[in-house]
Formats: structure tokens, sequence, C-alpha cells
């Protein structure tokens, strides 16, 4: 157990490190040298640099890879803990856990992006929130940090499929908002008329709508499919697949929220700044389904 915990310290400073060079390197780029890949209908995506940011950017994305295999090492340790513990090995069976592994996979996310689209800038925006993620786990009281047994309800395989896909879920509005909250500084950068290298040097705001667009429409598939297994699984466990408990009330409002944003995005043109705000703020109520729910408010997931 001291092991794993180690492991995720490690994890927190490696993201620290990551995410302080992702900054470095907007700070370094010579601003709008955006490129769109040859054959890429994306326009906008991108960036060409040479010198230093080219060096900074370099050693960011080897720093975020190196974290994401220690989170991954990480997360295979305490996976072996509980086996040890429970005969269960799914590695997000607490609070702890689960930010470590929405942590990981907002990383996987992004590197995804990057390799993809060769945009380095985002990670200020995205890789932070990994760290943040990390650093939050690690403020939880050492209680919740440790692979105590788990409860009989969730000594289950249902264990396995329902919370790791609604974790991703989690992830991928993560990134959005991270996208969203780049998109409103960019846009209000352009309109005070602000020459701020560092803002000139993000992606076009088409670019990073295009983006957060994308992230949510991961996350939202993940999240109906996450629910539906989690109706599945109470009916399994209780006895009744909906019981109007507060996590079940509010990961069903997150689905809302964000059902309507595709509604809007494919129906109403919403794009821009009202899709950036909707972003943020679906994903502020994604970190109360995912945090406050658990602490605030009692229910048969307050085990969580």
């Amino acid at each position: 157990m001291v092991q794993s915990l180690l492991l995720f310290d490690m994890t927190f400073w490696l993201y620290l490190a990551a995410f302080a060079l992702y900054v470095g390197y907007i700070l370094a780029r010579r601003p709008g040298r955006e490129l769109a890949p040859a054959g890429h209908p994306t326009s906008g995506m991108g960036e060409s640099d040479d010198g230093w940011s080219a060096q900074i950017g370099q050693v960011a994305t080897i720093v975020t890879a190196f974290g994401l295999v220690v989170n991954s090492v990480a997360l295979l340790a305490r996976a072996y803990e509980r086996m040890q513990i429970s005969g269960t090995f799914a590695p997000w069976s607490n609070q702890y856990e689960a930010m470590a592994y929405v942590s990981w996979a907002i990383i996987l996310g992004y590197l995804v992006l990057e390799f993809r689209y060769r945009i380095k800038s985002v990670g200020a925006f995205v890789v932070g929130i990994g760290f943040i993620a990390m650093g939050a786990a690690s403020l939880l009281p050492y209680r919740y940090q440790t692979a105590e047994p788990l409860v009989p309800a969730l000594n289950s395989y249902w264990i396995y499929i329902h919370v790791s896909v609604t974790l991703t879920s989690y992830a991928a509005f993560a990134m959005a908002g991270g996208l969203g909250v780049m998109y409103l500084l960019k846009e209000r950068a352009e309109r005070l008329g602000r020459r701020s290298s560092f803002f000139a040097a993000l992606p076009d705001l088409e670019t990073i709508d295009e983006l957060g667009y994308k992230a949510i429409m991961v996350g939202f598939p993940l999240l109906a499919f996450g629910v539906i297994l989690g109706a599945m699984w109470a009916n399994y466990a209780w006895g009744g697949y909906w019981s109007w408990d507060p996590k079940e009330t509010w990961s069903l409002i997150v689905f809302l929220i964000y059902g309507a944003y595709v509604h809007a995005r494919m129906t109403r043109g919403w794009e821009g700044r009202r899709a950036a705000i909707y972003a943020i703020f679906g994903f502020l109520m994604v970190i109360f389904c995912f945090w406050g729910v658990n602490f605030l408010l009692s229910g048969l997931h307050a085990y969580a």
C-alpha cells in the first residue's frame, strides 16, 4: 500500500512539472504559427515550433508521458493490493483511487489529442486539470487513500465496467472544461484587442471550439452507457433499477445537461463562446456529482 501511495505522489509531481513545462512552452512560442496537417479536414490545427519552444515542448511531452506511465504503474500496484485485500482488482474503488484514475484518463486523452493534432499548447489547460485532480486526491484524509476492504455491494464484477466507463466520461468532460477556459481567455483577449504573446500563441478559436466539442462527444455516450450500467448494477445489488438516490439523481442531471449541449450544438448551431461557457458549467456539475454528492449528501452511494 505504501508503494502505490509513493507512486501516486510521484505522479502528482510529474504532472505538476509537465504543466509548468507546457506553460513555459506557450511563453516561448512565437505567436501565430498554427499549421493545418496536410489533408486534415480541420483548419488551424497543428503547431510549428523552433528553438526554445520546440525543446521545451518535447520535454513537456516526455514528462507527461512518463507521468502517465508512473500513474499506470500506481494503478496496477493498487489493483494488486485490492486483490490481496478484497479479491477485486478494480483500482477505482474509493474516492482517492477514482481521482487517480480520472487523472490518468485525462492525461491519456490529452496525449492522444497532442499526437493526433500536433497541438501542445492545450497541455497548459488540460494537463493542468490532471495535476489538480491528483492534488485534490492527495488532500483527502489518509483513511480515504488506503485500500480498505470493500462493502458487499461494491465487491462485484459491475465495478469493473460501470465505474471505469463513468469515470472515463468525467475525464472527457474535464478536457472539454479546460478547453472552454482556454477559449474564453483567448476570445476575451482578442475582443479587448490585447496583443499578449501568451494568448496569441494559443490555437485559433475555431480549433479550440472544435476540440472541446469532440471531447464532449466522447464523454456523452460514455456517460449514457455508464448510467445504464449503474441502473443494471442497482437492480442486481438492491433489487431496483432506480431509487432516486442523490448520486443517481445528479448523474441524471449531468446526463441531461450534456444532452442539452449536444442538442443545442446540432440543432441551434451553438458554437464559440456560448458552447465554451456551457462546457465549463457542465464540468462544474460533474465536479459536484463526483465530489459534492459523496461528501455533502447521504445516500446509498455515500461509501464511494
